[in-house]
């Protein structure tokens, strides 16, 4: 089969490797689409995939055979894939599979991911996609889980206020979250024109360019005491510093996006306004809510999804990506010509 492989300064070069066989539990699948994640755009850049790997994690996949020991799977059924953790740590235990402190995923170091035609795993990582729903809109399903646990770690609820910083493919599926919830106002702050346009069109209240627009002053007109919550999700520093000025005491920064420099934050407006910051990390078990919504045509897949391109030119798209990002999520389709 054809794969991506990670040669450290060749980058990633397309290899004919041997086709994966399924061991006793796991399942062979035909990786329909795979998405590119910022994690693998960072990664990327950085220079720190582990060499040999085959990245690739948002994936959509048809099960082609089961090894031995797998019963409920058999060949044609549509599946997503997600991570798989132990099941017996103390985070696993209270249902905080995101921390698990023996995990195995796939995309990232060893087990070969899905920038590939085929792809193995455990039998316990598949989820059935729901009948008709577009594979190209299932390969969604890890980003928008990560958008659904952001909004649940939040407790953010309906009629409340928010504000997304950074209308990435992450912030722009926290957008869709939230306007399902009934969150209102939704102020979408984002430096980029052409993904302020992709913003507009999933329907927040407002979207800002933050070099021209005084952030702070719409997010007070437009509540009364601040947003409720803020989902941080450029990875940005200054963007994080500015955003506990827009929240109101006892507010709540989401940290979503991730950055290597460090933050410098008011600890004096933190503590004498009790404000809370967390961090937001992985699907937080959330792949089945996040079916259910794309199946109830709730997410603007159509929108969200600005390019699907062939295997050939993910690097080329991990670099634009990284050096001038302003598409909304880009799709691999591992079998395009």
């Amino acid at each position: 089969m054809k794969a991506l492989v990670y040669r450290g300064q060749e980058g990633l070069v397309m290899e004919e490797v041997d086709d994966p066989q399924p061991a006793p539990g796991e399942v062979l699948m035909k990786v329909r689409y795979c998405g590119i994640c910022g994690s693998d755009v960072h990664l990327f850049a950085m220079g720190i995939f582990f060499l040999g790997t085959t990245p690739g994690h948002e994936v959509s996949a048809e099960v082609l055979s089961v090894g031995p020991d797998v019963s409920g799977w058999q060949p044609g059924d549509r599946v997503v894939v997600k991570h798989r953790n132990c099941g017996q740590c103390e985070y696993c235990l209270a249902g905080r599979p995101q921390l698990c402190l023996q995990p195995e995923g796939f995309g990232r170091g060893i087990r070969r991911g899905a920038f590939a035609e085929l792809l193995v795993s455990h039998h316990s990582t598949l989820l059935r996609v729901p009948p008709g729903l577009d594979m190209a809109h299932a390969a969604l399903a890890e980003p928008l889980a990560v958008a659904v646990h952001a909004a649940n770690v939040s407790g953010i609820e309906a009629g409340q206020a928010a504000v997304v910083t950074g209308a990435g493919p992450i912030g722009l599926l926290i957008i869709d979250v939230l306007r399902d919830r009934g969150v209102q106002p939704i102020i979408v702050s984002e430096p980029v024109e052409r993904r302020r346009a992709l913003a507009a069109k999933l329907g927040p209240d407002h979207v800002v360019d933050p070099s021209t627009a005084n952030l702070a002053d719409l997010v007070r007109s437009e509540t009364d005491l601040g947003a409720h919550v803020v989902f941080e999700c450029t990875g940005v520093p200054e963007a994080a510093n500015a955003a506990l000025g827009f929240l109101r005491p006892a507010g709540t920064m989401l940290v979503v996006g991730h950055s290597e420099k460090s933050y410098t934050l008011s600890s004096l407006m933190v503590m004498a306004r009790e404000l809370r910051i967390e961090g937001v990390f992985g699907s937080g078990g959330q792949f089945p809510a996040a079916l259910d919504l794309l199946a109830a045509g709730k997410i603007h897949c159509q929108d969200i999804i600005t390019r699907i391109a062939p295997l050939a030119e993910t690097e080329a798209w991990l670099r634009e990506l990284n050096d001038a990002p302003s598409d909304g999520k880009v799709l691999i389709d591992p079998w395009a010509a």
